[in-house]
Parts: C-alpha cells; structure tokens; sequence
C-alpha cells in the first residue's frame, strides 16, 4: 500500500518549512493567535485571498493572511535566518495589504537563528515586524504543561506541540524532542486524519535539526502502527475477502468524513472506486465501525 500522503513530502529531508508554516497555521488557525502572544482577546476570523487583481504577482501568501475580530489583519511568515532583503520583502507584502484590504496589519516572524536585523529604518521608511525566535520558547517548561493537560483532560495548543522539537532544551535532544512530541500527538482524543498531520508536520519541521535517517526510522515506525491498525481492520471483513474487506473499512472511512484522497492513500483503492463507494454513507451503520 502507498505511503500516506504526507510521506511524499517527508522523502525530501529539506522540505521548505514555510510550506510547513502555513499547513500549520491554516489548519490551527483558531490557536495561532495564543502561540504568538498577540492580544487573546481577538480570534483569527478567516484567512484573506490574494487573488485579487490589484496584487501583485510575487505576493503568494494566502494561507498566511488572516482577518482577526478586532478587525486588523495578521500577516504570519516563517524564516530559519531573517536578512535586510526578507525584511524589504515583507515590507512590500506589508504595504500591498494595506493598499489592498485598506486595514491594519500586524506582521509575525517566526525565526529559528537569532543573528540577523529585526528592522527596517530608513528617512521614509520604517517597518518593525513581531519577531519570535525558536529559542524564546522552553522546551522543557512546555513538556510539563502539555503532560499535565493531557493528563487533566485539557487540549493543548497543536501548534506548541508541533513546534517543540525546535525549542530550546536543557534536558533533552532535538531527536528526543521529536520523539516526545510523537508520544504527546498519540494520545490525544482526534481524528487519525488530523493525528498524522499533525506528526507529519513535526518530522519535516525537524528536517535540519534531526538524522536524516532517524527522521526516515521515526516515520517508517508511524506507517507502520497505522498500516497495522488498517490490516486488523481488514481483518474484520475477511469473510467478504481481502478486496470486500478493504471496500468495508473505506466505506467505514468514507462516514467518519475523512478525504477521498487520503483514503485512496492508505487503501490502495482507486479515486473512481472510492468515488462509487461514497453512496455507503447512505447505508446503515455496519458492525465493522
């Protein structure tokens, strides 16, 4: 069976973190707000489209621009070493949406090198952004707090999980950090789609600061969990066969809401198949669910 379609990008061990950045704040959205220590009274409505007109072409960050409930925009990029030329970038990214949206905007930089200018002053110019580096954040502290809020029945901040095997550590390995986080994502009460987003993100997060053949071990040791589960799934269909069986469990996939495409990932079964099988979520509820 292929790979989960995450895997494809977790093949490339230098895969751009900023494709990473925005699956993470699109998908957390709600929780990105808290994470970058902006005001926690306003909430992150909606992301903002760029492909309006009046942009230009090199703009190319929808994902990361959001309107927010005090009515200002958030602007979010994610940089491993922040230089002047970034900075007269996301001035520019800065000044478009204004021009275009015609509202205030806050932009964050979330950087993991902590050289660098934080700053933009010229006689007519002058551009601050927030910057938030890797290192402001503990790691150890924050082991502690997402143990005791699992613990206790409290859902954590995805995003402070998915972000730990960066942080600063007194205690523990970047590769420990890693495989802590794993644990943390494990066991959290979510759908199984979201829990391998969520350690797909942290593995290519951790693409430059772990082995590159422990990051491939770490994700070979989650395929294989998950194609476990998936074989002792088909098991409970084995009377039907192997094929009727694996049709069962994506019919059972295809109720509980997940993607046809990440569905056609673990399954094997093509898109046009899967496609016919989507009329099973008008049939009752089997005792394979």
């Amino acid at each position: 069976m292929e790979h989960l379609s995450e895997a494809s990008r977790i093949a490339d061990v230098y895969t751009n973190q900023d494709v990473v950045f925005k699956d993470a704040v699109t998908v957390f959205k709600d929780k990105a707000v808290d994470f970058f220590g902006l005001d926690k009274n306003v909430r992150i409505l909606e992301p903002l489209r760029t492909e309006k007109a009046e942009v230009t072409a090199e703009v190319e960050f929808s994902d990361l621009t959001f309107r927010m409930s005090d009515g200002k925009g958030l602007h979010l990029e994610a940089e491993a070493d922040l230089s002047k030329d970034d900075l007269l970038r996301f001035c520019g990214y800065h000044v478009d949406l204004l021009r275009v949206y015609g509202m205030e905007f806050i932009t964050v930089v979330l950087v993991r090198n902590t050289s660098g200018p934080t700053l933009v002053d010229h006689d007519m110019l002058k551009f601050k952004p927030k910057v938030i580096y890797h290192a402001d954040f503990d790691a150890d502290a924050l082991i502690e707090k997402i143990e005791h809020q699992i613990q206790n029945g409290i859902h954590p901040n995805e995003l402070e999980i998915v972000y730990l095997p960066l942080f600063k550590s007194e205690k523990h390995s970047p590769e420990e950090l890693l495989r802590i986080t794993i644990g943390f994502v494990q066991r959290l009460p979510i759908h199984e789609n979201l829990r391998m987003k969520l350690i797909a993100l942290s593995i290519i997060l951790s693409n430059k600061i772990v082995d590159k053949d422990v990051l491939g071990q770490i994700w070979e040791g989650v395929r294989v969990m998950k194609l476990k589960i998936m074989e002792y799934a088909v098991e409970q269909g084995i009377e039907q066969g192997i094929e009727q069986g694996i049709e069962q469990v994506a019919c059972n996939m295809i109720r509980k809401g997940m993607a046809l495409s990440d569905i056609q990932d673990i399954t094997g079964l093509t898109l046009e198949r899967l496609e016919a099988l989507e009329e099973c979520l008008s049939e009752p509820t089997t005792g394979n669910d």
